[in-house]
């Protein structure tokens, strides 16, 4: 267990950043529309949320009639099924569950590939991932490998968002590098879509910079807000997160 990046995040609750929230709730309406898009049907099935926060997502998960159990460095919320763990190690047997889930988390985990190997493991044959996590494959990745190569922000902290506050092991994440480390874990069939909502951040990431100016911003924030649909759908890697499934 990364003993610092858990620290930063109990300090920093606000930091999390998810599109689908997570610090006092989820938006439900947008994951509902992000699983039926990819095909993740809860109902029925265990499912398993990795670095799971407060455990929001069992409520929708139980609403729809799944069974749900979170995992996270600490169990901070009565009344939902939780455990405390690693994602490097998880403390499941094997072939548990039918749904495994990672909201923006997998960024800030130090092994990625250990954790996709347990992702695969605790999964039964036929199950499915589904991963929510930032995207550098764009501008923004750019502005990151500059930003931190310059030495103006640490190695692995840089991030648009935020208003460009520093993060706690901000991995560098791509469609390659994110693909490459889920089929060296075993996984076969990968499907990933954009998040129209943040076309603008992958694209220009000064969008958010803290100097920006609000009448930019705002004009900024409506164009891309038109623009941004066609966008992702076209090209999912310019925006900055990603939603992916991936199938044993």
């Amino acid at each position: 267990m990364n003993q610092t990046v858990a620290q930063f995040y109990r300090d920093n609750p606000r930091m999390v950043s998810s599109p689908f929230g997570g610090v006092d709730g989820i938006h439900e309406d947008l994951l509902v529309r992000v699983w039926e898009r990819l095909g993740i049907d809860v109902r029925g099935r265990q499912v398993l949320d990795v670095g799971c926060g407060r455990g929001y997502t069992g409520d929708l998960v139980r609403k729809l009639g799944g069974r749900y159990t979170g995992v996270d460095f600490v169990v901070s919320r009565r009344g939902i099924r939780m455990a405390q763990g690693d994602a490097a190690a998880l403390p499941f047997a094997d072939a548990t569950f039918d749904v495994a889930m990672c909201f923006d988390a997998f960024e800030h985990f130090p092994e990625p590939d250990r954790a996709a190997a347990e992702f695969r493991r605790v999964l039964k044959p036929g199950g499915v991932f589904f991963l929510s996590a930032p995207n550098y494959g764009n501008v923004a990745g750019v502005v990151k490998q500059v930003y931190e190569g310059l030495g103006w922000y640490a190695p692995r902290t840089w991030a648009p968002f935020g208003r460009w506050q520093p993060q706690e092991l901000e991995m560098p994440l791509t469609p390659r590098s994110v693909k490459r480390t889920f089929m060296a874990a075993g996984f076969r069939g990968t499907e990933r879509i954009g998040h129209a909502a943040e076309v603008g951040l992958g694209l220009f990431p000064w969008i958010d910079h803290p100097r920006m100016p609000e009448v930019f911003q705002y004009r900024l924030q409506g164009a891309f807000r038109l623009m941004g649909p066609a966008i992702a759908e076209v090209a999912p890697t310019l925006s900055l997160h990603n939603f992916w499934r991936m199938d044993l």
